[in-house]
């Protein structure tokens, strides 16, 4: 019976104190209590700690009860208490308050000091939560979105996203009678995006003092954000929250963002047939935006003049879609280029279902190299050199494929230099310097030797199919008796 009396206590206290109040007041009231008895505590300190305007301090009577009467303006605001005495913790509470919501059942419970390494619970007691039936909405709070990114519409991927807003009063109570809240797109990328429906009711069709819409993707990719507000004209006061961020992203494929190129543009597979041998080709499918378009969106590839190209791909999360360029036997001719050179085109199809395609052009060459070097032969002088301008093609006098190996071997007493001693070759399509046209220097790394003696030197090419091309030269390296 005592401790019933005592919990009955502050509710009449702050009805006192309620009708003492003025008209723009709001009453703050409560009690403080021993949590390990629950009788009320004489001579605690209160004090209203946030916000700064309304600071204040009070003490607690012979029964534990306290209030403040304060002046909050139009908005809600937070309100942190703090309320310390000697021998007991000091205990903080904050709650929302609002303009027209007295908060006149607070129950503040104060832990000795001395117990507070009893194994008790640190968190905040039950018991300080305010209590009562609700007030007036005071606080919108988002507490689920079903996901934060979609799809442009029509593109087959998810377009719609949920979001659920609870309301609560100025002491976080869940309101329990009906609130319309309004939402509204506050930015967005303008393509015929819409919430739906634009005005909920909590409770209805969710759980009491929830509302629930959704955001449908429009045409456009980019950010969303969306706006929930409740109208309050009697108090002269708009309640907001706009914490929904929803990107819309994977639209359809545009020509500009749509891209095709290979592996290597100098693939070794010109007239041979090889079906492990093969070189990449990836198309890169963007939207609009230059955002991925949706995973698993199609595109066809095709082969001109040569060469034998898986059919089709899909789009991977990040927009690519690969295929294989097979070694097939061709021996390309009828290409503007040259011989050996195709081209590889990727098709997919934009919003208003026309066609775009990209072409990326590569060289077939052959496995096998020309070695061609002159002078053929060689008669270096007792530590002296000599330069030999050597020229390696493909049988249609092209580079070698991209990563071919070249190397240079000398024999006893002679020693190699240049720039193709060991050297993997770039991915080039047309010969000259540096391509198909090289030096290498033979040098006597012996000249203390006085017997004269013949030698030579050997070029070899790998290409990247595992294919050997050597040739060797001879000559004599002359020493004086």
């Amino acid at each position: 019976m005592k401790n019933r009396l005592l919990l009955l206590l502050p509710l009449a206290f702050a009805l006192l104190i309620q009708a003492c109040s003025t008209d723009d007041s709001v009453v703050i009231a409560g009690q403080v209590i021993d949590s390990s008895n629950n009788n009320p505590i004489n001579n605690a300190i209160v004090e209203v700690v946030e916000p700064t305007n309304l600071q204040q301090t009070a003490n607690t009577d012979s029964s534990g009860n306290f209030s403040f009467d304060v002046e909050p303006g139009n908005e809600t605001v937070n309100v942190t208490l703090e309320v310390s005495k000697p021998s007991y913790e000091t205990k903080s509470t904050s709650f929302k308050m609002a303009p027209d919501s007295d908060i006149d059942d607070l129950i503040i419970r104060l832990a000795s000091s001395d117990d507070s390494n009893d194994g008790g619970d640190d968190g905040e007691d039950e018991d300080d939560q305010v209590g009562g039936e609700a007030g007036g909405p005071a606080n919108l709070e988002l507490t689920n979105l079903s996901q934060s990114t979609i799809s442009v519409r029509e593109t087959g991927g998810d377009v719609n996203a949920t979001f659920t807003f609870e309301v609560t009063d100025s002491a976080g109570r869940v309101v329990d009678s009906p609130v319309d809240v309004n939402f509204q797109i506050i930015s967005g990328p303008g393509g015929g995006e819409r919430i739906t429906p634009e005005t909920a009711t909590t409770g209805v069709g969710s759980p009491q003092g929830t509302v629930k819409s959704n955001l449908a993707a429009g045409d456009s990719s980019g950010t969303v954000r969306i706006e929930a507000l409740i109208e309050r004209p009697n108090y002269g006061i708009t309640i907001r929250s706009s914490p929904v961020l929803i990107s819309i992203s994977s639209g359809f494929p545009v020509a500009k963002n749509f891209n095709v190129a290979p592996r290597v543009n100098n693939f070794d597979g010109y007239g041979i047939i090889s079906e492990g041998h093969t070189n990449s080709i990836t198309a890169s499918v963007g939207d609009l935006k230059g955002n991925p378009v949706k995973e698993g969106t199609a595109v066809y590839f095709s082969a001109s003049n040569g060469g034998l190209v898986n059919g089709s791909a899909t789009t991977n999360e990040n927009g690519y879609a690969t295929v294989n360029l097979s070694a097939n036997g061709s021996t390309p001719t009828g290409h503007p280029n040259g011989p050996g050179f195709i081209d590889i085109t990727a098709e997919t199809i934009d919003k208003d279902n026309n066609r775009i395609t990209k072409t990326t052009t590569l060289l077939l060459t052959t496995p096998r190299a020309q070695i061609d070097v002159n002078p053929t032969n060689f008669n270096i002088s007792n530590g002296g050199s000599e330069t030999f301008d050597v020229t390696i093609t493909d049988v249609n006098d092209y580079p070698m494929a991209a990563d071919t190996r070249i190397e240079v071997s000398a024999s006893q007493g002679l020693e190699a230099s240049g720039d193709i001693v060991d050297l993997e070759l770039g991915d080039y399509f047309n010969p000259g310097p540096g391509t198909t046209e090289f030096q290498v220097t033979i040098s006597d790394a012996d000249p203390d030797e006085v017997v004269s003696s013949t030698g030579s030197f050997t070029i070899t090419v790998t290409s990247p199919l595992g294919e050997t091309t050597t040739r060797s030269f001879d000559g004599s390296r002359a020493k004086t008796q």
